[in-house]
């Protein structure tokens, strides 16, 4: 039983020490003590017992305000000090008649209330102004930030199509340099080739000499000579003194009909062409010609009819079958006109549909003239 008496001692000695504090002069002037006199006074009236507190005279008042204002009703004896510093305890109650707050006391609490509350007040509105500002701050920042980043990607898309706008110039530049390069190197070689092939000709067909000049395909006359390299043409023509030599201008089939090969590349005129009418090409066996009935009051009709018909209208038509030995056919201009010998007379037709000049059955008499032979011509 003794061994426990040292501890409840050390107890008892806590809690002594529990009820009383000690502020100094410093602390109390200060304020700094004011939070310990609050925390005993609200204990010795939470036990419901009384404070003794020793200070010097001219502080009794302050203390007693200091203390009425964490407990209002708690009973206060007042011992008066020597030394300039203040001792608050915890005692009983006593049946001495507690000391009422003093008009100071009052105006000190009032005053304290007031302070705290606008303290706190003061407190709230900075924090309230902090939070703020630190949002503000936080939108400011990130709308910064978001407009830097839409700038650095608009940037880089520019930056980008810019890019590719000068990579597509430069290539598509490129590509046309080199397509310009090759058509005139192209070009070049066509006409270094043409020029080679012109002097090639006039050195082996007019001893070097230039051409007498140009020709149309319709001046070509029978008896000249057409030589054919590439698309060069020349015309070789027997002069009255010596050959002549031009150069053949214009479109001419060389399946004419009107022309003979003989030759690599050369062609011999059998006859003058007609270059306003359709032409009529060689087959195996000659040259198949469309005859066509050709419409009233047509160039080609009346030239038919004038040549071979004495200028009268022709009304009748057969058909390359109906075609017998002894006719003669005259063409001209995609028609065909036929004369027969009747009797004592002669019966003229328009030819209608296509005919084989080169076939057996026909012998060309020169020019645009033919005679049937049998009457197998179809």
């Amino acid at each position: 039983m003794y061994r426990f008496i040292p501890l409840a001692a050390l107890l008892f000695a806590g809690a002594v020490l529990g009820q009383q504090v000690d502020v100094s002069g410093k602390d109390f002037l200060s304020g700094a003590g004011d939070a310990k006199l609050a925390s005993i006074a609200q204990q010795a009236a939470a036990a419901g017992k009384s404070l003794e507190v020793t200070a010097p005279d001219y502080w009794q008042s302050k203390v007693a305000a200091k203390l009425h204002a964490s407990a209002a009703d708690v009973a206060i004896k007042s011992n008066n000090g020597f030394f300039e510093n203040v001792l608050v305890k915890v005692v009983d109650a006593a049946p001495a008649k507690p000391v009422a707050a003093s008009p100071d006391a009052q105006a000190v609490k009032a005053t304290a209330e007031k302070v705290a509350a606008q303290k706190a007040a003061e407190e709230k509105a900075a924090q309230e102004k902090a939070v703020a500002e630190q949002a503000a701050a936080q939108r400011a920042a990130a709308q910064a930030a978001a407009a830097k980043a839409a700038a650095d990607k608009a940037a880089a898309e520019k930056a980008a199509a810019e890019k590719a706008a000068a990579d597509k110039a430069a290539a598509e530049k490129a590509a046309a340099e080199k397509a310009a390069a090759e058509k005139a190197a192209a070009e070049k070689a066509i006409a270094d080739k043409r020029a080679t092939a012109r002097n090639t000709m006039l050195k082996n067909l007019n001893e070097g000499r230039p051409a007498e000049g140009d020709l149309q395909v319709g001046q070509l006359q029978t008896g000249d000579v057409v030589y054919v390299d590439g698309d060069l043409r020349g015309v070789v023509r027997r002069g009255s003194s010596r050959l002549q030599f031009y150069w053949l201008q214009g479109d001419l089939n060389l399946e004419r009909i009107e022309l003979s090969p003989n030759g690599e590349g050369r062609y011999k005129v059998l006859r003058a062409i007609d270059a306003s009418a359709a032409p009529v090409l060689r087959t195996r066996s000659g040259g198949t010609f469309a005859a066509a009935i050709p419409a009233s009051g047509s160039a080609a009709r009346k030239s038919l009819q004038d040549q071979y018909a004495d200028g009268r209208d022709i009304a009748d038509t057969l058909k390359p079958a109906d075609l017998r030995q002894g006719d003669t056919i005259y063409t001209g201009q995609g028609a065909a006109l036929v004369v027969r010998r009747v009797g004592g007379q002669l019966a003229r037709y328009w030819l209608d549909g296509p005919l084989d000049l080169g076939q057996i059955g026909l012998k060309n008499q020169g020019g645009n003239a033919y005679k049937v032979l049998s009457d197998t011509v179809r």
